[in-house]
């Protein structure tokens, strides 16, 4: 990662729905430049999502931990596949059993079991298991 990618993940931090053409302009780089740049950083995992911070009823939403068994050394495969869903708040590689964790927001059990039904037809991903939170303190 050079010092043009660090502006550019600066840039997106501080406005994640910056167009490529203005991102571009700030980080004196062309567009097709700046966009084939980003698309390596989310592809290495340096991204992981663009997200934005909504207000909303806490009560109309519930938390969840998805377990995923995966084919071999394939979390940067399965990523890109799984980091557009609006359910997913977290990912994360893990080391173990459990190949990758997903904290994930849902409405009801069954939302929550389609999600899970669509995680299992992706590629290289074996099982997934569901945890439901059942309360958090923090």
């Amino acid at each position: 990662m050079d010092k043009v990618d660090e502006l550019i993940i600066a840039a997106l931090k501080d406005d994640s729905r910056v167009s490529l053409a203005q991102l571009a302009r700030q980080v004196h780089k062309s567009r097709t430049a700046v966009e084939s740049r980003v698309q390596k950083l989310i592809e290495k995992g340096v991204i992981l999502g663009f997200t934005i911070n909504v207000a909303q009823d806490e009560e109309a939403q519930q938390s969840a931990f998805l377990m995923l068994r995966l084919d071999g050394n394939s979390c940067h495969l399965v990523f890109p596949k799984i980091y557009h869903y609006r359910e997913v708040i977290h990912a994360y590689s893990l080391f173990g059993d459990v190949d990758m964790m997903l904290e994930v927001k849902y409405k009801n059990f069954e939302a929550l079991m389609v999600l899970k039904d669509s995680f299992l037809k992706i590629e290289h991903v074996n099982e997934v298991v569901v945890n439901p939170v059942l309360k958090a303190w923090r």
